[in-house]
Order: structure tokens, then sequence, then C-alpha cells
């Protein structure tokens, strides 16, 4: 890849997290990659909506909420960890570092950790206090008070940045 590169260039090397050149091989296998999720997703999008069509008839906003529920249960269960061991496979994500790099790498892991850690822990604890305010009917600030939720958000986090660091 020149100095710049296209849009469309820089934008699939950042979202499969390919580092050096953009070459024929990684275009290649990005595309494949990005065809096999095309073909997983048709059906997703496609009997759903259908489901809740029919299921709209009855009940539209548990109808609607399982819909996006769904959206969102197979993106995270399905598409997410399909891109992640495809690349890791396809060796999109490999990066060689010189023993005189390691600490600087290592450095650079633990930045990721501890993020994925806090997004993770941000993530889980507004989701839960959401759905429990939707679907138990609790109160939103008390939702976000309770030491329970805390609790969990932070341990949820805990193991996001342990794993994370271990696919690093």
């Amino acid at each position: 890849m020149k100095n710049g590169g296209s849009l469309r260039d820089r934008v699939v090397k950042h979202f499969f997290n390919i580092s050096g050149d953009f070459d024929e091989y990684k275009r290649q296998e990005t595309n494949r990659i990005g065809t096999n999720v095309m073909l997983l997703c048709l059906p997703a999008l496609l009997i759903p909506s259908i489901i809740a069509g029919v299921w709209a008839t009855k009940s539209p906003e548990n109808a609607l909420l399982g819909l996006i529920f769904f959206n969102i249960i197979f993106v995270g269960i399905i598409i997410c960890p399909y891109l992640m061991t495809a690349s890791r496979r396809a060796h999109l994500t490999d990066n060689e570092v010189d023993i005189r790099n390691l600490p600087a790498a290592r450095k650079n892991i633990l930045k990721r950790v501890l993020g994925s850690s806090l997004y993770g822990f941000v993530f889980f604890y507004l989701m839960q206090v959401i759905l429990n305010s939707i679907f138990d009917n609790t109160s939103f600030v008390g939702g976000l008070t309770s030491l329970r939720n805390i609790k969990t958000a932070v341990l949820t986090g805990i193991l996001l940045g342990i794993t994370m660091g271990i696919t690093n």
C-alpha cells in the first residue's frame, strides 16, 4: 500500500488490525472473509425479520425487542468470533516483534488489556442497567447505584481484559 492508500484500504486494514503492507494476499483474504460474513448475514437478516413481522401482530414491542436482541447476539456470538478466528488463521493479524522492541510490545498489549477491561466494564454495566430497567421495571438511577451491578460489571471487565491479554 502506498503512503495513504485508498480510504477503503485504510478502513479494511484498521478493521482487521492488519499490520504492515496491505498486499494482494491480505486483500484476497479480507475479501474472502467478508464474503463469508455476508453469506452468514443474509439468512440472519431475512428469517428473524419475517418472524418478527408475524410476532408483531400480537406484541409489537416484544417483537422489536426480540429482533434487536437477536441482532446484537448474532453479531456478538457468531460474526465477531468468526472474524477474529478467520483473521488469525489467515495470518492477517500477525505482528513480528524484534527482541529490542519487546518491552514496547508488552506495554502496548498492557494498554490494550486495560482499554478492553474498561470498555467491558462500561458496556456491560450500562447494558445491565438498561435491561433491568426495561424488563424488571427497576429505576434507572437505582440500577446505576446498585452495588450488585457494579460488582458484576467489574468482574466482566476483568474477564474481558484477561481474555484480550491472552488473545493478543
